[in-house]
């Protein structure tokens, strides 16, 4: 998680922390770190004249313009990713009291001049300590990403063009200052790995993971 989400995580109040974490979209395939390989450890030997060492090749690095080519278009976020995703905030959420069960779909449309558009058309509904909360998605979010090794991240978001409608027990309520922290696109700050058809997103929620799958359309 970001610093920026931590300081929000810590400012909210419980159900704020529970919006927020919720609905920060990201997510991701986060390849494991590779360690160092071990080093031998030297051994006596009768020969004056060290045996050389064969030098190993580089490992070819992941070409920048191969990971644009596959990230740039049109992804789409069925019901069934956008069951799973919430599937992981329910696991990371647990004990909370709090359980979220959303409907609809999402597309992300990201631009070879390093643009990107993030629409989820959804409905959450939060189950919190026996009160229900409805917040729905209208219109879409904008901004710009950097693509660095695996890791996508956004540089700017313009979330002007994003209408949050939320209710408790049907009541009108002022989502108020979180409502641009919990509209988060999913690549504000994921790791991610893209195959031709489908684009995997990795976000850091507080100590656990929440993953976002998306198929191009």
């Amino acid at each position: 998680m970001t610093a920026y989400a931590e300081g929000v995580i810590r400012r909210l109040s419980p159900l704020a922390v529970v919006t927020a974490v919720a609905l920060a979209i990201g997510l991701s395939a986060c390849a494991p770190e590779e360690k160092p390989a071990t080093k031998p450890t030297p051994t006596d030997s009768a020969s004056a004249t060290p045996t050389p060492t064969p030098t190993p090749s580089a490992t070819p690095s992941p070409s920048p313009t191969a990971d644009l080519a596959c990230l740039v278009g049109d992804w789409h976020m069925g019901q069934d990713q956008v069951t799973a995703f919430y599937n992981d905030v329910n696991s990371l959420m647990a004990g909370s009291g709090a359980v979220f069960t959303p409907t609809g779909t999402a597309d992300l449309e990201l631009r070879k001049d390093g643009s990107y558009t993030w629409t989820p058309a959804q409905h959450v509904t939060a189950m919190i300590s026996g009160a229900t909360m409805l917040i729905q998605f209208k219109g879409s979010i904008t901004g710009t990403y950097t693509v660095t090794g695996n890791g996508i991240g956004g540089q700017t978001q313009d979330t002007s063009g994003m209408e949050i409608i939320a209710t408790i027990d049907g009541k009108p309520t002022d989502a108020g200052s979180i409502s641009q922290q919990i509209a988060l696109a999913p690549i504000t700050d994921a790791k991610y790995g893209c195959k031709t058809d489908t684009l995997t997103l990795i976000n850091k929620l507080s100590d656990s993971t929440a993953t976002s799958v998306l198929h191009r359309k």
